[in-house]
């Protein structure tokens, strides 16, 4: 008899062991595995080096400001770095956080160091990355962060976001990680170096982190320089405003020149081939906007509306399998823009008409009927045009951030 009941158990675990294998885990399982006090304030989807320029060349005994604005705020911090595209071990002898004032300058009451497993310095192996120890730090949603990044060894090419819309100073030679002024920091670029993740633990309640997943237009390309005027941006604002019905997150995870399908070097890895890394594994996750595919049709004017919709609906596949809502943006004019073609126009149609009728998408955000000119909707509304036809100015971001419904969160 009790051989029986075991062979019964073994078979009934067997059997649930496939219905997990086959449909995944069911999503309270999945809510339980992912509960974590930590939530992602900020981050910055990382891309292999250059051909040329500070990222082909690298750092050797000199000290990187990267400055951010975090969109969840808390008083314990913790950062994540990563060498997943460098070419040798990264050996970092000192970081350390602070609130920025202008330029390269910091609030030096509120500097602290940061250290790894207990220790001041940390050596991150070739293609891997490395959360920090928390610290005790207030993180503001209306505050710019610099952290300091000192090199003491040659790093070779490194793993980097380029056109960050925002200026990273780089130090002459030397440690000039706690220096308050910023004379020694004497050239700069628009790039963040390493840093991919910031994360706190909030003071109250929210309700988590939305990802947002898109190319140049997510990136914020032809915004304000350091003014913090993406279309993340304007929605992190939203969100935290003190009246508003949803308090997440915006963890911006775009990357300037970006596919759905097949993203050349350069232009990071494509939508599905990052999916994981930038989106799925980022703490607090409970929401994806996908807003991609309008490089896709440019670049690849062969492509038909089904091989971009392919591409989408396996990506919101892949997300629904973790228990994560996804929300599709429609992709934006582009008339007159360069690379512009009546065949990937009438494939934009299609996808937005896919988009906004399929039912694949937990809701709908249209970006397209937000921004395009009334009277001739292949184009952009003017008041909204950076001027290439391609990109929105700081008010067209706006606009894209206002047409964000809070209801689709809940």
């Amino acid at each position: 008899m009790t051989r029986i009941v075991t062979l019964f158990v073994l078979i009934l675990i067997a059997g649930l062991l496939s219905v997990v294998s086959a449909k995944g885990w069911p999503s309270s399982m999945k809510d339980a595995a992912k509960k974590s006090e930590w939530v992602g304030s900020w981050t910055a989807s990382m891309q292999a080096p250059a051909k040329d320029g500070n990222s082909h060349d690298g750092f050797k005994d000199q000290t990187i400001r990267l400055i951010l604005r975090p969109h969840m705020e808390g008083e314990k911090m913790r950062i994540r770095l990563s060498n997943e595209f460098g070419s040798l071990p990264l050996s970092m002898k000192e970081v350390r956080v602070a609130i920025s004032k202008d330029g390269a300058s910091i609030d030096k009451e509120t500097d602290k160091l940061i250290t790894f497993d207990g220790k001041e310095a940390v050596t991150i192996p070739q293609g891997e990355t490395q959360y920090s120890d928390p610290i005790d730090f207030s993180v503001k949603a209306d505050q710019n962060i610099t952290v300091s990044l000192y090199v003491d060894r040659e790093t070779g090419p490194t793993t980097w976001h380029q056109r960050s819309n925002q200026t990273v100073y780089m130090s002459k030679e030397g440690n000039h990680a706690a220096d308050e002024k910023d004379s020694a920091y004497t050239s700069k670029e628009e790039a963040w170096f390493w840093l991919d993740r910031l994360e706190v633990v909030p003071e109250e309640s929210v309700d988590g982190s939305v990802v947002i997943m898109g190319s140049s237009i997510a990136n914020g390309n032809y915004s304000t320089l350091n003014a913090n005027r993406r279309w993340p941006d304007y929605l992190a604002n939203r969100m935290n405003a003190k009246d508003a019905s949803v308090k997440m997150s915006v963890l911006n995870a775009g990357i300037s020149a970006n596919h759905l399908i097949n993203s050349e070097e350069g232009k990071g890895q494509n939508a599905l081939a990052r999916l994981e890394r930038d989106v799925l594994s980022q703490e607090g996750i409970k929401g994806l906007i996908l807003h991609e595919g309008i490089n896709d049709l440019r670049h690849y004017p062969e492509y038909n509306s089904q091989k971009i919709i392919d591409r989408m609906k396996k990506i919101i596949k892949a997300t629904h399998e973790q228990g994560i809502p996804v929300y599709g943006g429609t992709l934006t004019p582009y008339k007159d823009s360069s690379m512009y073609t009546e065949e990937g126009e009438k494939t934009r149609q299609e996808v937005n008409e896919w988009i906004r009728t399929s039912g694949e998408f937990d809701a709908v955000i249209d970006f397209d009927k937000a921004l395009r000119d009334p009277d001739d909707p292949e184009k952009f509304l003017s008041k909204y045009d950076s001027g290439d036809h391609l990109h929105p100015n700081d008010e067209g971001y706006k606009k894209m951030a206002d047409e964000v419904d809070f209801s689709i969160f809940k």
